[in-house]
């Protein structure tokens, strides 16, 4: 299965193996910068950020200008490492994850959530509609919301565990050029934001059931959009089947398709 990760991650990750492995050594200072952007084939901005990663995740030390190999053994073990998680996980795997959890969390929601709780995840799809904006995700606290109203603090921990390897890997978007990444974040957002108010209905309507077809056909098909924006290129037509539901006929799909200049 192809892992979607940037250079940053694919030469952090390969650094990574080779001190755990052993090939690097505890002590031992990374060769310079220069030479890792010829070994590498990258620039130094580069290098930097994935050296940077490195340091968050303990492997390494700054030292005056250049990078110490750590010990892995000394290091204690994180209770979520998402950073190299990040490095490690698929789109595929992630949204596995996501259809574990939440699919289950609105068929909870829809049996015990109160009218507080419904009122609450009402006022986070109001806020969908009328934020209209590209700027952090307006969709993630309609997720939050679900949660509460199942009433499972158990849940909800390991829910708030996971929820930055939800809705902030960054590995996304940057797949895509920077002038993509408004556009397809702004179309994304409406996707979602039809589906939650289509789960709402069914939490309103206390029907478990169709709460989690809902957020499973969600889920579903935020995965299937993301993976077929990346494989096809502009000559290829959008795969319309995967909007073929009632609720997303009048979405402009060829509108939506990133054409290099948004």
């Amino acid at each position: 299965m192809p892992q979607y990760t940037s250079r940053v991650d694919k030469i952090a990750t390969d650094l990574q193996g080779q001190i755990l492995q052993g090939k690097l050594r505890p002590g031992e200072r990374l060769t310079s910068e220069r030479r890792l952007c010829a070994v590498f084939g990258v620039g130094r901005t580069t290098i930097r950020e994935a050296l940077k990663s490195l340091v968050v995740r303990g492997l390494v030390t700054r030292r005056g200008r250049g990078a110490v190999v750590v010990d892995p053994e000394n290091l204690p073990a994180p209770e979520v490492d998402l950073a190299s998680l990040a490095v490690q996980v698929s789109i595929r795997q992630l949204y596995e994850v996501r259809k574990l959890i939440e699919v289950r969390i609105a068929g909870w929601a829809a049996m015990r959530a109160t009218a507080e709780d419904i009122e609450a995840m009402r006022r986070t799809v109001d806020l969908e509609i009328s934020r209209r904006t590209t700027s952090g995700n307006p969709n993630r606290t309609f997720h939050d919301a679900l949660t509460q109203a199942a009433h499972n603090p158990a849940l909800v921990q390991i829910y708030e565990s996971g929820k930055n390897l939800f809705f902030r890997l960054p590995f996304f978007w940057k797949l895509f050029d920077d002038a993509e990444v408004k556009t397809v974040r702004a179309w994304r957002h409406e996707l979602a934001r039809r589906w939650h108010e289509y789960i709402l209905k069914a939490i309103v309507q206390h029907d478990a059931a169709e709460a989690e077809g809902a957020m499973f056909q969600h889920l579903d098909i935020m995965e299937k959009d993301l993976l077929s924006r990346l494989r096809i290129s502009d000559n290829e037509p959008v795969n319309q089947s995967l909007y073929s539901h009632p609720m997303l006929a009048d979405l402009d799909i060829e509108k939506s398709r990133v054409q290099g200049s948004k």
